[in-house]
């Protein structure tokens, strides 16, 4: 046992000498998303599901994220001319500037199979579905130009795009508030069915025309969001042998679709805001997962991969931008109890292409008071990450528990975005 405290220590050592702080980089809003995302599947982690678990629901949110929807939505019912309607949507944005959104939800349902024993090992499969979408949004003022209006457009043809470009809406000039896309309809430029596209694909009634963008460039309020829906479907088996080995694997099959939309105040004000999935970007994929464990006395560790892609069972001709690389997660915990009380002291990290180990460690406790075999009782989570303090406090009732979190920012901003408040509610059902 000394010699695994010692193993054990050595490998909590080596994860802290990594947790060096990474050099500033421009905000990229889908490493971001990768990040903050992986971040909430460990607090899954930390509720594992059982082989017993039935339905569990969970939901998270910025307090001020409807805040930000409304303002959105008032933008497009603005009056006055493009340049006065650009001046008010700056100032009814001003609020939310470099500041991020992000909203989660989860559906999982289980259903355990029988569990047996075979070469001095105890399996317990069960049937997994798992599906969700999760959004963050970022809100900014930023230098457009005509040219960078049009490559923001990013959802339609590069061809098409390249045809606006060429339309030239300065020649001869159009006034404030003309359609941008009947103007190149006229010149021939693009054809009508490609104008109506553009609308239909960005939910706009047209690009008004903006003098200080056209004729150079202008600080304009930017709505930047990112979409991601999931669905996982397959079987999931967890096994233990002997009293010290444990771990899981698991073949799914991976659904993802997800969009980036970026609009500047002008395609706002034509009626653009707002969270919609449009044409995503999509993929099925057949993945795998791995988790081996020890543990010895009060102590465990494990490592784990998630998502590692086993081949491509079907994709749209563009794919999801999140990309189908895997996910890396390591972790170590102590188990104490005496009498009703337990502690679970955990420290552990992950990294997936985007972000590295540094950017995603964590460390914390779960204190637990349980009675009637643990079928009553409460878990209160103290937890830090390089950003956020988490609290969080889980009710136990028989066949069922709620757990509601609440994540405090411990970081001012990441890359000049401000860290902001999170808060999460789990329910879940088991046999």
């Amino acid at each position: 046992m000394n010699g695994f405290k010692k193993t054990g220590l050595s490998g909590l050592l080596l994860i802290l000498l990594s947790f060096i702080a990474t050099q500033g980089h421009a905000y990229d809003l889908v490493k971001r998303m990768k990040l903050m995302d992986d971040r909430f599947k460990t607090q899954d982690m930390l509720r594992p599901y059982g082989h017993d678990f039935l339905l569990d629901i969970t939901a998270a949110a910025n307090s001020d994220t409807q805040s930000l929807l409304d303002d959105v939505d008032k933008i497009g019912s603005l009056t006055g001319t493009t340049q006065q309607q650009v001046d008010q949507a700056d100032v009814i944005l001003s609020k939310h500037y470099n500041t991020e959104k992000y909203l989660r939800a989860r559906v999982n349902l289980g259903m355990p199979i029988f569990s047996f024993s075979a070469f001095g090992i105890r399996w317990q499969p069960n049937l997994r579905v798992d599906a969700g979408l999760a959004a963050l949004i970022n809100v900014k003022r930023e230098s457009v130009t005509y040219t960078s209006l049009v490559n923001n457009l990013d959802q339609i043809p590069a061809e098409l795009r390249t045809a606006l470009i060429a339309c030239n809406p300065t020649q001869p000039p159009l006034n404030d508030g003309d359609d941008i896309l009947a103007f190149c309809v006229g010149n021939g430029s693009i054809t009508q069915v490609q104008a109506d596209l553009i609308k239909a694909t960005y939910g706009i009634s047209k690009i008004p025309f903006l003098n200080s963008i056209v004729a150079s460039s202008s600080n304009l309020p930017v709505f930047d969001n990112y979409i991601k829906i999931d669905a996982k479907a397959g079987m999931v088996v967890d096994y233990t042998k002997d009293e010290h080995w444990f771990g899981s694997f698991s073949l799914l099959a991976l659904g993802r679709a997800d969009l980036r939309k970026k609009l500047d105040a002008t395609l706002m004000i034509a009626g653009g805001g707002g969270i919609d999935i449009g044409e995503p970007n999509t993929q099925i994929n057949a993945v795998f997962d791995y988790k081996l464990g020890y543990k010895n006395s009060n102590y465990s560790a494990f490592a784990a991969l998630e998502e590692v892609k086993i081949a491509e069972i079907k994709s749209e001709t563009t794919k999801p931008v999140y990309g189908t690389d895997p996910l890396i997660r390591l972790q170590g915990q102590a188990n104490y109890r005496l009498w009703l009380f337990s502690a679970q002291p955990f420290i552990g990290t992950h990294a997936r292409s985007g972000y590295g180990f540094g950017d995603a460690y964590y460390f914390g406790a779960d204190w637990g008071a349980h009675v009637w075999g643990d079928r009553l009782g409460v878990t209160l989570r103290t937890m830090a990450d390089k950003e956020h303090f988490t609290f969080a406090t889980r009710f136990k009732l028989w066949l069922m528990h709620l757990e509601l979190m609440a994540k405090t920012p411990l970081a001012k901003d990441v890359d000049g975005v401000k860290v902001s408040e999170i808060y999460s509610a789990d329910l879940r059902f088991f046999f």
